[in-house]
């Protein structure tokens, strides 16, 4: 097929999906327990990165050069080969076609291995895609180690935790490997402007479908001399709607399973023992935590910065002095999005220059995500950049033909 055939196909696909958005949008709720807003929101999402993706097809052209001396030459953009494209839960649907729909339109065939706790969404996406080529696979963990030394694979695509896609990298013998992992988002409160939206969408970042995002708000960043801030924190904390996935209402449902539930318990435990003073949350209805802001504890605590919570937990943190909190958003092993509030350009200049992240957001949090931008980190957080105007880059090679002479 040519490109622009391919991204003909991803286009149809996206119609398809678009026919089907609310079921879609109630398989994603009841696989995955993601508030039923939020799985529409998804799905709304996974459509445009379909057609932002197919846009890319004018990219993938031939181009000719002219070498003055030596003649004349095409390069051409060809596909990698085979394709293992590992998904995870949280955004089973859009963030699996990250990973598909720019190899597809490079023209490399996928195998999609998607998260075993949400495995009808990708049936149910596959059931509209027509010819593409891409296969579902529930791989064992033997049978997938096994696959990472298969001569023709060309590209493993990972989202999932630091351990797995390490080693994952590790296994792999020939192909090249883009891995997506976790993150300890921070957000620095330097002006905050209107304090209810700026709470709003803090708390929203950090409790949305109960954190379990790797850019969810993980750490906060407060002046010390702004408790209006931590007011209206705690305030919008506290009233952010919580429970049952199915109410239109709510923002922050129930963690995926009882081991994610165990896992979390104990969190909240040793942060207690810690000295972590909890400013509101903490409490259980089910496998549903109450949207949790904790202060007390330094940024250096292993929960603040060392390890990815993945549920609605944020610790705040005052400073007296901007450098410091930049000081300690950086104290991590991970670097993929921070938010900054503030009106001072000067203030964000430094912030862009001094922070080892791959996104910095403005007036906004680390979890807001466009679907056509560059997305990744650095250390622990990954090695690729997906997003729909980048990630087909990842999927191709350069192929030379050249007709040697005079010009």
């Amino acid at each position: 097929m040519s490109a622009k055939s391919r991204a003909a196909a991803l286009l149809a696909w996206a119609d398809r999906l678009e026919g089907a958005a609310e079921a879609l949008a109630r398989t994603i709720t009841t696989a995955t327990g993601k508030p039923i807003r939020a799985s529409r929101m998804e799905v709304t999402r996974a459509l445009a990165t379909l057609r932002f993706t197919a846009a890319q097809a004018v990219r993938l052209q031939p181009e000719a050069l002219v070498l003055p001396g030596a003649g004349r030459a095409e390069r051409h953009r060809v596909p990698l080969g085979p394709v293992l494209a590992i998904t995870p839960f949280n955004f089973p649907l859009n963030l699996a076609l990250h990973k598909l729909a720019p190899a597809l339109l490079a023209g490399c065939p996928v195998t999609w291995k998607p998260s075993p706790k949400a495995p009808g969404v990708a049936e149910a996406a596959l059931a509209l895609a027509g010819d593409l080529p891409v296969r579902l696979w529930h791989g064992t963990d033997q049978e997938v180690a096994q696959a990472l030394t298969a001569p023709d694979l060309a590209v493993v695509s990972f989202t999932g935790s630091v351990a797995v896609g390490y080693a994952l990298q590790a296994r792999t013998t020939r192909a090249r490997v883009l891995l997506e992992l976790g993150g300890t988002a921070a957000v620095i409160i330097d002006d905050p402007g209107a304090l209810d939206p700026m709470a709003q969408a803090v708390a929203l970042g950090a409790a949305g479908q109960a954190g379990q995002s790797c850019v969810s708000v993980q750490r906060i960043f407060v002046p010390r001399d702004r408790q209006d801030v931590v007011d209206a924190l705690v305030q919008t904390f506290a009233a952010l709607p919580h429970g049952d996935p199915w109410d239109e209402a709510v923002w922050c449902g129930p963690v995926i399973d009882d081991g994610a539930a165990a896992r979390i318990a104990g969190e909240l435990e040793g942060l207690r023992a810690r000295g972590g003073r909890f400013l509101t949350g903490g409490t259980w209805t089910g496998r549903v935590l109450a949207p949790t802001l904790v202060e007390g504890l330094p940024p250096e605590d292993p929960a603040s910065g060392q390890r990815e919570l993945f549920a609605p937990i944020a610790l705040l943190h005052r400073y007296d002095h901007l450098d410091d909190a930049l000081a300690a958003v950086d104290a991590t092993p991970f670097g993929l999005q921070a938010g900054l509030w503030s009106r001072d350009e000067a203030v964000i200049a430094r912030a862009f220059a001094r922070l080892q992240v791959g996104g910095l957001v403005i007036n906004d949090v680390p979890t807001r995500r466009d679907d056509r931008l560059p997305y990744g980190g650095c250390r622990d957080s990954g090695n690729c950049r997906e997003g729909a105007l980048v990630a087909v880059d990842d999927y191709l090679t350069d192929k030379v033909l050249w007709r040697p002479g005079a010009t």
